[in-house]
């Protein structure tokens, strides 16, 4: 019986392309067959409304593919409407593909995995690019979406790495996600007016992307959006963003200022991190929430203008070349690791609000040499011990004795006698 079922098999997978939609069940083999095949593309008939789904090609098919919009069969004339999910996917002997206007809805990725697909030209009434459309079409060098256009798939254009540009209509509301992930070409992106929705990843890996201008109307960037995007030097965030999500500009090495919006309210984890050209940045007022390892390994960060009331776990972690900083008032805590690695920070002042500072937080901050704290009682660990080996976590492998501690008259004498403060070479009064 066996033997039976892998010659029926073997001779299904002989029919070429048109043969995709199998299905194994256990011990029968189920098989969909075309209802009609016109110079080499197969067709789904529907004799009630005499329209044509285009269902397979063949994976034969070499340089261009022209989709009729009727064709004749069995003496009837069919209306081709439709390309049917993965319809073409993995033919990759095609080169160009014209789809006629007839046809007013695109399967899931009809063109997945076309390697050798240099253009293609959509209908006119297309209103939605399908999920994995063309993933994986590596030599697709650009794309013009129709006017009706509103929606981009997941994956639509993903690992697309000879697309240098896209053009997309007014009226787009949405960008899902991946959906030029690693579109290693792709120069600059002109999003539209209308553009509401952006998903996560959409443009992770255009290492040539220069610009981006996103629209008014766009409250949130979302995670990992542009990350890794290691040209992007430019960016316009409108007012109207209040949510930068986690790594969204990861790793853009480029970038070497960005302005932030007013309306700007919370930065997740990670936003900035790696963005080692980054040399300024002021954060607005307004902001509320901060993620750690925001400005991680910013390595040219040289100035800071913080209000935001917290100092989150490794925010600034080996930023060398940040020099001074003043921890606004308001922030009582100063989260582990924050200032880790900053080896040129050399001046800092601390709010009279301070209350306490975790492990690690001025780590190998090794060329500290002026400190100036306006607390009125001795900020010190979490669930502080009162061991002066624990207490020196806080400036863990910074010479002390070479740094100065200036702290208000009233209590000198109580940072005098407690580490981590007592162990500065000099600790003066300020008024």
């Amino acid at each position: 019986m066996k033997k039976v079922y892998y010659i029926v098999f073997a001779v299904v997978l002989m029919l070429g392309a048109c043969s995709k939609d199998i299905e194994i069940e256990e011990d029968r083999l189920v098989f969909e067959p075309y209802d009609a095949k016109v110079d080499g593309l197969c067709y789904k008939l529907s004799a009630d409304t005499k329209t044509a789904v285009v269902t397979a090609g063949d994976v034969f098919y070499r340089d261009e593919v022209v989709i009729p919009e009727t064709i004749g069969y069995g003496g009837a004339t069919y209306r081709v409407v439709a390309i049917a999910k993965e319809a073409f996917s993995g033919c990759q002997n095609l080169r160009s593909v014209r789809i006629p206007d007839s046809v007013t809805d695109i399967g899931e990725s009809a063109f997945l995995e076309c390697f050798n697909l240099e253009t293609i030209s959509f209908p006119k009434s297309l209103s939605a690019v399908p999920t994995r459309m063309c993933r994986g079409c590596y030599a697709l060098k650009s794309v013009v979406l129709p006017s009706d256009v509103r929606a981009i798939g997941y994956e639509a254009f993903s690992n697309c790495t000879s697309m240098t540009s896209v053009t997309m209509p007014d009226g787009v509301e949405e960008i899902s996600s991946n959906a030029f992930f690693c579109c290693s070409s792709l120069t600059s992106i002109i999003l539209p007016k209308s553009v509401r929705n952006i998903g996560w990843q959409a443009f992770t890996g255009c290492t040539a992307l220069t610009k981006v201008s996103l629209p008014e109307g766009l409250t949130r960037i979302p995670a990992e959006c542009f990350a890794h995007c290691s040209r992007l030097s430019e960016v316009n965030i409108p007012e109207g963003v209040v949510y930068l999500s986690e790594h969204c500009f990861t790793n853009c090495v480029s970038l070497t200022h960005i302005s932030l919006p007013q309306s700007l309210r919370s930065m997740d984890r990670g936003v900035f991190e790696y963005c080692t050209g980054l040399t300024s940045m002021t954060i607005p007022s307004g902001v509320e929430q901060i993620g750690a390892l925001l400005f991680s390994e910013c390595s040219h960060l040289e100035r800071v203008e913080w209000q935001p009331q917290n100092i989150p776990e490794g925010i600034f972690k080996n930023c060398t070349s940040l020099k001074a900083f003043v921890v606004p008032e308001g922030v009582t805590g100063i989260q582990a690791n924050a200032f880790d690695g900053c080896s040129h920070l050399s001046v800092l002042s601390l709010p009279s609000t301070l209350s306490t500072i975790a492990p690690g937080a001025f780590k190998d901050c090794m060329s500290l040499k002026e400190v100036s704290c306006y607390a009125l009682t001795p900020p010190q660990l979490p669930f502080m011990t009162g061991s002066m080996a624990d207490a020196s976590l806080i400036f863990e492998s910074v010479d002390l004795t070479q740094a100065t501690l200036n702290v208000p008259v009233s209590v000198l004498s109580a940072y005098q006698s407690l580490s981590p403060w007592s162990l500065f070479g000099q600790i003066k009064s300020m008024p």
